[in-house]
């Protein structure tokens, strides 16, 4: 005698009001996880030090203007707005950020809740990856504005007219902005590959953005802030006059060659320079994930560490 044979019981078709509820679902997921992690950077001790970075151009512009009355503010906004914003806090900002977006979360042992999610690990990184950027470019970008304000206000328009310092402020925070999602690239990936991301990143901001960049060799085509500097240089010049020579003290500073060409038209082009610093994000960002997508992730207790 045969048996009857057992009915198999079919799953539902995915029909198109599923799909939609998944999509739905997922969307939902991804926002929760961009606005929990950019809650994270709001609180604890790294706000608290990013909070003081940001500040520290802005008060060296007051104390500067406190004892010295007769400060050029031209001098101060090179000197605090394109040396020390790009060269100092950039970096430090994205390093602070984004080279923990997965290390931190193994730290706290919280990386468990946000692999059950149902969300794909390469998407996990690169939306924890935008929230570092966002709070990255906050940060950078109250820095620029706070520092413009601490050195012209109160010149009563003897370095131009507000709508004139407003633009030259926009054209600051535009570039340096594009600086900053170039970093927040390459550390991220920097956190991926190295436990000792920290001592790494800043032997990389020294060494490639500080030295690299300062030579006046093909070598500082490979840093960040080469690219940047070439369009702070077309887009905002800064011209002082020793006595009766006319110079540049951005090309001089930047070791830029101006001798026969005064605005660089050898130099990389400008459409050029904003490729490159968003090809660097788009590219590190998605290496990054991709390594994300393809690693196991492990909680660390006492006896056992990733």
């Amino acid at each position: 005698m045969t048996p009857n044979p057992v009915p198999v019981q079919q799953l539902p078709a995915k029909t198109p009001q599923t799909a939609g509820k998944a999509d739905v679902s997922l969307a939902r997921s991804c926002w929760t996880l961009y606005r929990l992690s950019l809650g994270q950077h709001r609180h604890g001790r790294r706000w608290i030090g990013t909070l003081a970075l940001t500040l520290l151009p802005m008060l060296i512009a007051i104390i500067i203007r406190s004892t010295d009355p007769y400060a050029a503010p031209g001098s101060m906004e090179f000197g605090l707005v394109f040396m020390l914003i790009p060269q100092g806090l950039l970096p430090l900002l994205a390093l602070v950020y984004a080279s923990g977006i997965i290390q931190d979360e193994q730290e706290d042992q919280t990386i468990t809740y946000l692999l059950v999610r149902p969300i794909p690990k390469w998407m996990m990184y690169l939306i924890k990856w935008a929230a570092a950027l966002t709070a990255a470019e906050i940060l950078a970008m109250a820095a620029i504005v706070l520092t413009y304000a601490a050195i012209f206000c109160g010149t009563h328009g003897a370095s131009g007219s507000f709508i004139h310092l407003a633009e030259r402020c926009l054209v600051a925070c535009t570039v340096h902005g594009l600086a900053i999602l170039a970093y927040c690239g390459i550390f991220g990936l920097m956190g991926l590959v190295t436990q000792r991301v920290l001592v790494i990143g800043i032997l990389y901001t020294a060494l490639f953005e500080g030295l690299f960049a300062n030579t006046p060799f093909n070598l500082r085509m490979i840093t960040v802030i080469y690219y940047a500097r070439l369009l702070i240089y077309r887009l905002l010049p800064h011209h002082a006059k020793p006595g009766l020579r006319v110079h540049s003290t951005t090309a001089n500073t930047w070791k830029f060659i101006t001798a026969g060409d005064p605005n660089l038209k050898l130099y990389p082009h400008n459409w050029v320079c904003v490729t490159v610093l968003l090809s660097t994000a788009i590219f590190t960002s998605a290496l990054a994930g991709w390594i994300c997508s393809n690693r196991e992730f492990y909680v660390k207790t006492p006896n056992k560490t990733d």
